[in-house]
Protein backbone atom coordinates (compact mmCIF):
# COMPACT_ATOMS: atom_id res chain seq x y z
CA UNK A 1 0.00 0.00 0.00
CA UNK A 2 1.24 3.39 -1.12
CA UNK A 3 -0.06 6.92 0.42
CA UNK A 4 0.83 10.00 -0.68
CA UNK A 5 -0.20 13.20 0.19
CA UNK A 6 0.57 16.67 -0.77
CA UNK A 7 0.29 20.58 1.45
CA UNK A 8 -0.11 17.96 4.98
CA UNK A 9 0.71 20.07 7.97
CA UNK A 10 4.35 21.18 7.52
CA UNK A 11 4.76 18.23 4.82
CA UNK A 12 5.04 20.09 1.15
CA UNK A 13 4.63 16.67 -0.41
CA UNK A 14 6.14 12.97 0.51
CA UNK A 15 4.78 9.03 -0.08
CA UNK A 16 4.50 6.16 2.46
CA UNK A 17 4.73 2.64 1.49
CA UNK A 18 3.29 0.45 4.38
CA UNK A 19 5.69 -2.33 5.34
CA UNK A 20 5.25 -5.15 7.60
CA UNK A 21 6.91 -3.27 10.19
CA UNK A 22 6.93 0.68 8.87
CA UNK A 23 9.16 3.27 11.30
CA UNK A 24 8.77 7.18 10.92
CA UNK A 25 11.54 9.33 12.72
CA UNK A 26 12.25 13.13 12.49
CA UNK A 27 12.69 15.88 14.42
CA UNK A 28 9.56 17.43 16.44
CA UNK A 29 6.85 19.56 14.88
CA UNK A 30 7.81 18.12 11.66
CA UNK A 31 4.76 16.34 10.29
CA UNK A 32 5.38 12.98 11.82
CA UNK A 33 2.09 12.83 13.79
CA UNK A 34 0.22 14.24 10.84
CA UNK A 35 1.22 11.52 8.69
CA UNK A 36 0.31 9.00 12.04
CA UNK A 37 -3.03 10.69 12.44
CA UNK A 38 -4.09 10.85 8.52
CA UNK A 39 -3.18 7.30 8.08
CA UNK A 40 -5.49 6.32 11.07
CA UNK A 41 -8.11 8.28 9.79
CA UNK A 42 -8.01 6.12 6.79
CA UNK A 43 -7.71 2.72 8.65
CA UNK A 44 -10.02 3.52 11.56
CA UNK A 45 -12.74 5.03 8.54
CA UNK A 46 -12.31 3.15 5.59
CA UNK A 47 -15.87 2.35 5.27
CA UNK A 48 -17.52 5.62 5.72
CA UNK A 49 -15.10 7.03 3.63
CA UNK A 50 -14.62 4.82 0.55
CA UNK A 51 -16.71 6.16 -2.35
CA UNK A 52 -18.91 3.41 -3.08
CA UNK A 53 -23.11 3.05 -2.39
CA UNK A 54 -25.75 1.33 -3.77
CA UNK A 55 -27.85 2.24 -6.58
CA UNK A 56 -31.27 4.23 -5.42
CA UNK A 57 -32.30 1.66 -8.24
CA UNK A 58 -31.29 -1.02 -6.63
CA UNK A 59 -32.78 -0.13 -3.30
CA UNK A 60 -35.72 0.54 -4.92
CA UNK A 61 -36.01 -2.69 -6.82
CA UNK A 62 -35.24 -4.59 -3.63
CA UNK A 63 -38.07 -3.18 -1.65
CA UNK A 64 -40.76 -3.62 -4.74
CA UNK A 65 -39.20 -7.05 -6.09
CA UNK A 66 -37.58 -8.86 -2.23
CA UNK A 67 -34.33 -9.30 -4.31
CA UNK A 68 -31.38 -7.66 -5.87
CA UNK A 69 -27.88 -9.21 -7.07
CA UNK A 70 -24.92 -6.90 -7.53
CA UNK A 71 -21.92 -8.18 -10.02
CA UNK A 72 -19.22 -7.09 -6.78
CA UNK A 73 -16.47 -7.35 -9.48
CA UNK A 74 -17.93 -5.19 -12.17
CA UNK A 75 -19.71 -2.28 -9.11
CA UNK A 76 -16.12 -1.94 -7.14
CA UNK A 77 -12.87 -4.31 -8.51
CA UNK A 78 -13.48 -2.47 -11.95
CA UNK A 79 -14.08 0.76 -10.56
CA UNK A 80 -11.07 0.65 -8.01
CA UNK A 81 -8.61 3.49 -8.83
CA UNK A 82 -11.97 6.05 -9.41
CA UNK A 83 -13.35 4.51 -6.46
CA UNK A 84 -9.85 5.02 -4.28
CA UNK A 85 -9.22 9.04 -5.64
CA UNK A 86 -12.89 9.60 -4.49
CA UNK A 87 -12.80 8.30 -0.77
CA UNK A 88 -8.85 10.48 -1.04
CA UNK A 89 -10.68 13.23 -1.80
CA UNK A 90 -13.24 12.75 1.33
CA UNK A 91 -10.46 11.87 3.67
CA UNK A 92 -8.60 15.25 2.76
CA UNK A 93 -11.86 17.18 2.91
CA UNK A 94 -12.77 15.83 6.55
CA UNK A 95 -9.28 15.98 7.23
CA UNK A 96 -9.64 19.17 9.82
CA UNK A 97 -12.21 17.06 11.46
CA UNK A 98 -10.45 13.87 12.04
CA UNK A 99 -7.38 15.67 13.25
CA UNK A 100 -9.35 18.80 15.42
CA UNK A 101 -7.38 21.15 13.84
CA UNK A 102 -8.70 24.73 11.60
CA UNK A 103 -10.03 23.56 8.32
CA UNK A 104 -7.24 26.72 6.92
CA UNK A 105 -4.54 24.91 7.75
CA UNK A 106 -5.29 21.53 4.94
CA UNK A 107 -7.10 23.64 2.32
CA UNK A 108 -4.90 22.93 0.23
CA UNK A 109 -4.05 19.10 1.41
CA UNK A 110 -4.33 15.87 -1.17
CA UNK A 111 -4.10 12.50 -1.05
CA UNK A 112 -3.91 9.52 -2.84
CA UNK A 113 -3.66 5.76 -2.90
CA UNK A 114 -2.30 2.97 -4.36
CA UNK A 115 -3.91 -0.86 -2.97
CA UNK A 116 -4.65 -3.47 -5.27
CA UNK A 117 -8.18 -5.60 -4.07
CA UNK A 118 -6.62 -8.91 -3.83
CA UNK A 119 -8.45 -11.80 -5.72
CA UNK A 120 -9.29 -13.85 -2.67
CA UNK A 121 -12.45 -12.92 -1.92
CA UNK A 122 -14.28 -14.80 -5.32
CA UNK A 123 -13.15 -18.32 -3.89
CA UNK A 124 -14.81 -17.34 -0.52
CA UNK A 125 -18.55 -17.82 0.27
CA UNK A 126 -20.37 -15.24 2.35
CA UNK A 127 -23.41 -14.87 4.16
CA UNK A 128 -24.48 -12.18 6.87
CA UNK A 129 -28.07 -11.47 7.88
CA UNK A 130 -29.92 -8.63 9.66
CA UNK A 131 -32.16 -10.02 12.52
CA UNK A 132 -35.28 -7.60 13.64
CA UNK A 133 -34.82 -7.13 17.37
CA UNK A 134 -37.33 -9.90 18.07
CA UNK A 135 -34.59 -12.15 16.51
CA UNK A 136 -36.49 -12.68 13.12
CA UNK A 137 -34.89 -13.00 9.99
CA UNK A 138 -35.30 -9.43 7.59
CA UNK A 139 -32.17 -9.94 5.29
CA UNK A 140 -30.06 -12.09 4.05
CA UNK A 141 -26.99 -11.37 1.86
CA UNK A 142 -25.13 -14.28 0.49
CA UNK A 143 -21.78 -15.26 -2.08
CA UNK A 144 -21.76 -18.22 -3.45
CA UNK A 145 -17.94 -19.91 -4.09
CA UNK A 146 -16.15 -18.78 -7.08
CA UNK A 147 -19.10 -16.34 -7.61
CA UNK A 148 -18.59 -12.46 -8.45
CA UNK A 149 -22.02 -11.99 -7.39
CA UNK A 150 -23.90 -10.33 -3.82
CA UNK A 151 -27.46 -11.76 -3.70
CA UNK A 152 -29.94 -9.69 -1.09
CA UNK A 153 -32.72 -10.64 -0.22
CA UNK A 154 -35.76 -9.37 1.91
CA UNK A 155 -37.62 -12.49 4.26
CA UNK A 156 -40.13 -10.62 5.35
CA UNK A 157 -43.67 -10.84 5.73
CA UNK A 158 -46.96 -8.95 6.15
CA UNK A 159 -47.09 -6.81 8.92
CA UNK A 160 -43.17 -7.37 9.79
CA UNK A 161 -41.54 -3.89 10.21
CA UNK A 162 -38.13 -3.00 7.96
CA UNK A 163 -35.64 -0.30 9.12
CA UNK A 164 -35.37 2.99 7.33
CA UNK A 165 -34.59 2.60 3.88
CA UNK A 166 -31.36 4.43 4.28
CA UNK A 167 -30.43 2.12 7.60
CA UNK A 168 -31.10 -0.80 5.17
CA UNK A 169 -28.81 0.69 2.28
CA UNK A 170 -26.00 1.12 4.87
CA UNK A 171 -26.51 -2.17 6.61
CA UNK A 172 -26.25 -3.91 2.76
CA UNK A 173 -23.24 -1.79 1.49
CA UNK A 174 -21.12 -2.37 4.70
CA UNK A 175 -21.10 -6.30 4.25
CA UNK A 176 -20.71 -5.78 0.78
CA UNK A 177 -17.57 -4.07 1.50
CA UNK A 178 -16.34 -5.92 4.31
CA UNK A 179 -16.83 -9.27 1.41
CA UNK A 180 -14.63 -7.73 -0.97
CA UNK A 181 -12.17 -5.86 1.18
CA UNK A 182 -11.43 -7.82 4.03
CA UNK A 183 -7.79 -7.99 3.21
CA UNK A 184 -6.82 -5.09 1.85
CA UNK A 185 -7.48 -2.79 4.87
CA UNK A 186 -6.28 -3.91 8.13
CA UNK A 187 -8.38 -3.58 11.27
CA UNK A 188 -6.47 -0.90 13.12
CA UNK A 189 -5.57 -0.10 16.97
CA UNK A 190 -3.77 2.79 18.26
CA UNK A 191 -1.83 3.79 20.83
CA UNK A 192 -2.12 7.52 20.65
CA UNK A 193 1.66 9.80 22.05
CA UNK A 194 -1.28 11.13 24.68
CA UNK A 195 -2.00 7.42 26.24
CA UNK A 196 -0.13 8.25 29.28
CA UNK A 197 -2.33 11.20 30.41
CA UNK A 198 -5.85 9.07 28.98
CA UNK A 199 -4.58 6.58 31.86
CA UNK A 200 -4.27 8.58 34.69
CA UNK A 201 -7.33 10.84 33.96
CA UNK A 202 -10.05 8.24 32.57
CA UNK A 203 -12.56 9.36 34.43
CA UNK A 204 -12.01 13.04 34.18
CA UNK A 205 -11.54 12.24 30.24
CA UNK A 206 -15.12 10.75 29.77
CA UNK A 207 -15.92 13.23 27.46
CA UNK A 208 -19.82 12.40 26.96
CA UNK A 209 -20.73 12.66 30.47
CA UNK A 210 -18.18 15.48 30.99
CA UNK A 211 -20.25 17.04 28.19
CA UNK A 212 -23.75 16.42 30.06
CA UNK A 213 -22.58 17.52 33.30
CA UNK A 214 -21.38 21.26 31.32
CA UNK A 215 -24.91 20.93 29.75
CA UNK A 216 -27.01 20.22 32.88
CA UNK A 217 -24.85 23.05 35.20
CA UNK A 218 -25.74 25.33 32.05
CA UNK A 219 -29.89 24.52 32.95
CA UNK A 220 -29.38 24.94 36.46
CA UNK A 221 -27.79 28.92 36.22
CA UNK A 222 -29.47 29.81 33.41
CA UNK A 223 -32.68 32.36 34.11
CA UNK A 224 -34.11 30.32 31.85
CA UNK A 225 -33.67 26.08 31.49
CA UNK A 226 -34.14 25.69 27.80
CA UNK A 227 -31.21 23.74 26.03
CA UNK A 228 -32.01 23.68 22.42
CA UNK A 229 -31.39 19.78 20.46
CA UNK A 230 -28.72 22.16 18.07
CA UNK A 231 -27.46 23.59 21.24
CA UNK A 232 -26.76 19.92 22.65
CA UNK A 233 -25.46 18.71 19.39
CA UNK A 234 -22.60 21.35 19.25
CA UNK A 235 -21.50 20.56 22.71
CA UNK A 236 -21.40 16.68 22.90
CA UNK A 237 -19.16 17.08 19.34
CA UNK A 238 -15.74 15.48 19.70
CA UNK A 239 -12.77 18.29 20.40
CA UNK A 240 -10.01 15.90 20.12
CA UNK A 241 -8.61 14.23 17.64
CA UNK A 242 -9.86 10.97 16.74
CA UNK A 243 -6.52 9.00 17.50
CA UNK A 244 -6.92 10.17 21.18
CA UNK A 245 -10.64 9.88 21.55
CA UNK A 246 -10.71 6.60 20.08
CA UNK A 247 -7.91 5.60 22.74
CA UNK A 248 -10.21 7.68 25.85
CA UNK A 249 -13.05 5.84 24.78
CA UNK A 250 -10.97 2.06 24.70
CA UNK A 251 -9.69 3.14 28.41
CA UNK A 252 -13.47 4.13 29.47
CA UNK A 253 -15.72 1.50 28.05
CA UNK A 254 -14.43 -1.29 25.95
CA UNK A 255 -11.68 -2.22 28.76
CA UNK A 256 -14.36 -3.02 31.42
CA UNK A 257 -16.27 -5.24 28.62
CA UNK A 258 -13.12 -6.76 27.04
CA UNK A 259 -13.43 -9.87 29.23
CA UNK A 260 -16.54 -11.07 26.86
CA UNK A 261 -13.70 -11.52 24.06
CA UNK A 262 -11.82 -13.81 25.70
CA UNK A 263 -7.65 -14.46 25.04
CA UNK A 264 -6.96 -12.50 22.02
CA UNK A 265 -6.32 -14.97 18.94
CA UNK A 266 -2.14 -13.72 18.78
CA UNK A 267 -1.54 -14.86 22.78
CA UNK A 268 -3.32 -18.16 21.84
CA UNK A 269 -1.26 -19.03 19.36
CA UNK A 270 1.92 -16.75 20.50
CA UNK A 271 1.99 -17.06 24.53
CA UNK A 272 5.11 -16.20 24.62
CA UNK A 273 4.11 -12.02 23.45
CA UNK A 274 2.27 -12.44 27.24
CA UNK A 275 5.44 -13.36 28.84
CA UNK A 276 7.68 -10.97 27.14
CA UNK A 277 4.99 -8.08 27.95
CA UNK A 278 5.07 -8.38 31.52
CA UNK A 279 8.64 -8.25 31.68
CA UNK A 280 8.56 -4.83 29.92
CA UNK A 281 6.10 -3.65 31.92
CA UNK A 282 7.05 -5.51 35.31
CA UNK A 283 3.74 -7.10 36.64
CA UNK A 284 0.07 -7.78 35.05
CA UNK A 285 -3.02 -5.58 34.69
CA UNK A 286 -6.35 -6.15 35.62
CA UNK A 287 -9.91 -4.49 35.07
CA UNK A 288 -13.15 -4.46 36.77
CA UNK A 289 -16.44 -3.74 35.30
CA UNK A 290 -16.99 -0.73 36.86
CA UNK A 291 -13.91 0.75 34.99
CA UNK A 292 -11.03 0.42 37.46
CA UNK A 293 -8.17 -0.72 36.18
CA UNK A 294 -4.98 -2.01 38.84
CA UNK A 295 -1.48 -3.31 38.08
CA UNK A 296 0.42 -5.34 40.36
CA UNK A 297 4.12 -5.46 40.21
CA UNK A 298 6.16 -8.77 39.30
CA UNK A 299 6.75 -11.19 42.57
CA UNK A 300 3.98 -9.03 44.72
CA UNK A 301 0.32 -9.40 45.54
CA UNK A 302 -0.60 -5.65 45.13
CA UNK A 303 -3.47 -4.42 43.68
CA UNK A 304 -1.73 -0.76 42.48
CA UNK A 305 -4.78 1.96 40.86
CA UNK A 306 -2.96 3.78 38.13
CA UNK A 307 -2.30 6.89 40.03
CA UNK A 308 0.25 4.81 42.27
CA UNK A 309 2.45 2.94 39.38
CA UNK A 310 5.10 4.36 37.35
CA UNK A 311 4.34 6.57 34.29
CA UNK A 312 5.76 3.68 32.30
CA UNK A 313 2.87 1.42 33.44
CA UNK A 314 0.16 4.35 32.24
CA UNK A 315 2.21 4.71 28.93
CA UNK A 316 1.89 0.30 28.00
CA UNK A 317 -1.95 -0.13 29.69
CA UNK A 318 -3.80 -0.26 26.22
CA UNK A 319 -1.40 -2.10 24.60
CA UNK A 320 -1.67 -4.62 27.24
CA UNK A 321 -5.25 -4.76 26.77
CA UNK A 322 -5.36 -4.44 23.52
CA UNK A 323 -2.49 -7.81 22.98
CA UNK A 324 -4.72 -9.95 25.43
CA UNK A 325 -7.89 -9.42 24.19
CA UNK A 326 -8.33 -8.05 20.79
CA UNK A 327 -4.99 -8.53 18.51
CA UNK A 328 -5.40 -10.97 15.69
CA UNK A 329 -3.08 -11.70 12.64
CA UNK A 330 -3.62 -9.20 9.93
CA UNK A 331 -4.25 -6.43 12.17
CA UNK A 332 -2.11 -3.21 12.27
CA UNK A 333 -0.39 -1.45 15.39
CA UNK A 334 0.19 2.37 14.99
CA UNK A 335 2.05 3.15 18.49
CA UNK A 336 2.82 7.11 18.30
CA UNK A 337 6.36 7.46 19.93
CA UNK A 338 6.26 3.74 21.86
CA UNK A 339 9.81 5.00 23.80
CA UNK A 340 7.43 7.10 26.23
CA UNK A 341 8.73 6.71 29.70
CA UNK A 342 10.72 3.70 29.15
CA UNK A 343 13.94 3.22 30.19
CA UNK A 344 16.62 2.41 27.39
CA UNK A 345 16.46 -1.71 28.44
CA UNK A 346 12.95 -1.72 28.04
CA UNK A 347 13.01 0.20 25.27
CA UNK A 348 14.97 -2.62 23.54
CA UNK A 349 12.94 -5.17 25.08
CA UNK A 350 10.09 -3.44 23.01
CA UNK A 351 12.06 -3.10 19.49
CA UNK A 352 12.13 -6.90 20.20
CA UNK A 353 8.52 -7.55 21.32
CA UNK A 354 7.10 -5.56 17.91
CA UNK A 355 9.57 -7.47 16.07
CA UNK A 356 7.91 -10.73 17.25
CA UNK A 357 4.33 -9.43 16.82
CA UNK A 358 5.46 -8.52 13.47
CA UNK A 359 6.43 -12.21 13.02
CA UNK A 360 3.13 -12.97 14.61
CA UNK A 361 1.44 -11.56 11.97
CA UNK A 362 0.66 -8.09 12.91
CA UNK A 363 1.54 -5.19 11.03
CA UNK A 364 3.43 -2.12 12.87
CA UNK A 365 3.29 1.39 12.50
CA UNK A 366 5.40 3.50 14.47
CA UNK A 367 7.11 7.34 15.06
CA UNK A 368 9.70 7.52 17.00
CA UNK A 369 12.30 9.66 18.21
CA UNK A 370 14.45 6.65 19.48
CA UNK A 371 18.21 5.36 19.05
CA UNK A 372 17.94 2.91 21.19
CA UNK A 373 14.74 1.35 19.48
CA UNK A 374 16.42 1.89 16.09
CA UNK A 375 19.67 -0.01 17.11
CA UNK A 376 17.85 -2.71 18.33
CA UNK A 377 15.69 -3.20 15.35
CA UNK A 378 19.18 -3.20 13.24
CA UNK A 379 20.42 -5.98 15.71
CA UNK A 380 17.38 -7.97 14.25
CA UNK A 381 17.45 -7.78 11.33
CA UNK A 382 21.40 -8.28 11.09
CA UNK A 383 20.70 -11.21 13.39
CA UNK A 384 18.82 -12.55 10.92
CA UNK A 385 21.44 -13.22 8.95
CA UNK A 386 23.38 -16.88 8.18
CA UNK A 387 26.85 -16.18 8.74
CA UNK A 388 28.09 -18.89 10.85
CA UNK A 389 29.52 -16.56 13.88
CA UNK A 390 26.00 -15.47 14.59
CA UNK A 391 24.80 -18.15 16.04
CA UNK A 392 26.82 -17.60 19.06
CA UNK A 393 26.22 -13.96 19.08
CA UNK A 394 22.20 -15.03 19.62
CA UNK A 395 22.76 -17.62 22.05
CA UNK A 396 24.90 -15.52 24.17
CA UNK A 397 23.07 -12.37 23.93
CA UNK A 398 19.79 -14.28 24.49
CA UNK A 399 17.88 -14.03 21.49
CA UNK A 400 15.60 -16.37 19.18
CA UNK A 401 14.08 -16.26 16.64
CA UNK A 402 10.85 -14.89 16.79
CA UNK A 403 12.95 -11.76 16.89
CA UNK A 404 14.32 -11.92 13.79
CA UNK A 405 13.30 -9.52 11.06
CA UNK A 406 14.20 -9.66 7.18
CA UNK A 407 15.29 -6.26 5.79
CA UNK A 408 12.57 -6.51 2.94
CA UNK A 409 9.98 -6.03 5.29
CA UNK A 410 10.61 -3.13 6.81
CA UNK A 411 10.47 0.20 5.67
CA UNK A 412 11.90 3.67 7.40
CA UNK A 413 11.51 6.90 6.85
CA UNK A 414 11.99 10.37 8.13
CA UNK A 415 11.56 13.87 7.73
CA UNK A 416 13.59 16.33 6.11
CA UNK A 417 13.90 19.47 3.80
CA UNK A 418 14.30 19.08 0.12
CA UNK A 419 14.29 21.74 -2.75
CA UNK A 420 11.30 21.74 -4.45
CA UNK A 421 10.29 24.31 -7.95
CA UNK A 422 7.29 26.00 -6.44
CA UNK A 423 7.26 28.69 -9.95
CA UNK A 424 9.91 31.20 -8.26
CA UNK A 425 12.92 32.22 -9.47
CA UNK A 426 14.80 30.01 -6.99
CA UNK A 427 13.81 26.00 -5.30
CA UNK A 428 12.28 26.46 -1.57
CA UNK A 429 13.63 23.83 0.93
CA UNK A 430 10.04 22.15 2.00
CA UNK A 431 9.27 19.61 4.24
CA UNK A 432 9.16 16.00 2.83
CA UNK A 433 9.66 12.13 3.44
CA UNK A 434 13.38 10.28 2.87
CA UNK A 435 12.90 6.77 2.79
CA UNK A 436 16.29 5.33 4.34
CA UNK A 437 18.22 1.97 3.55
CA UNK A 438 17.73 -1.05 5.08
CA UNK A 439 20.26 -3.33 4.63
CA UNK A 440 20.49 -7.00 5.80
CA UNK A 441 23.96 -6.61 6.81
CA UNK A 442 24.17 -3.58 8.82
CA UNK A 443 20.60 -2.89 9.45
CA UNK A 444 18.85 0.62 9.13
CA UNK A 445 20.90 3.51 8.11
CA UNK A 446 19.19 6.87 9.59
CA UNK A 447 21.93 9.87 9.25
CA UNK A 448 19.73 12.11 11.08
CA UNK A 449 20.63 10.09 14.56
CA UNK A 450 24.20 9.25 13.80
CA UNK A 451 24.79 12.99 13.19
CA UNK A 452 23.57 14.06 16.38
CA UNK A 453 25.86 10.92 18.03
CA UNK A 454 28.69 11.70 15.95
CA UNK A 455 28.44 15.71 17.51
CA UNK A 456 27.88 14.76 20.64
CA UNK A 457 30.93 12.42 20.23
CA UNK A 458 32.44 15.20 19.38
CA UNK A 459 31.94 17.23 21.73
CA UNK A 460 33.04 14.84 24.58
CA UNK A 461 36.34 14.57 22.73
CA UNK A 462 37.17 18.15 22.95
CA UNK A 463 36.36 18.06 26.65
CA UNK A 464 38.61 15.42 27.31
CA UNK A 465 41.57 15.66 24.65
CA UNK A 466 40.97 19.54 23.35
CA UNK A 467 41.41 18.07 19.95
CA UNK A 468 38.58 20.52 17.94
Amino acid sequence: MKFKFEQLGPLYSGEVELADLTIICGENNTGKTYITNSLYALFSGWQQLLAWDLSEKDMLKLQREGFISIDLQKEIVDNWVIILQNTMNRLSSNLHDFLKINPDHLKQTKFSLLVPITNDWINRNFESELNSSQGKLLVSIKKQLNSNIGEIALVVESGDELPPIHSLARFIREQLLEFVLEDTFSNVFIASAERTGAAIFQGELNFSKNKLVKILTEMENAEKSVVTFSKILKVMQRTYALSIDHNVEFINIEIRNLEQFGISEIIRNNPELLKDFRIIAGGTYTATKEGAIYFTPRGTTLKMGLGEASSSVRSLMVLWFWLNHKAKSGDMLMIDEPELNLHPTNQRRLARFLAALVNAGIKVFLTTHSDYIIREFNTLIMLSNDKPHLKAVREKFGYSEKDFLQAERVAVYSTTTEPFDIGGKKKKRLGTLKKWSVEQNRGIQIKSFDDVINEMNHVQDSILYGVF
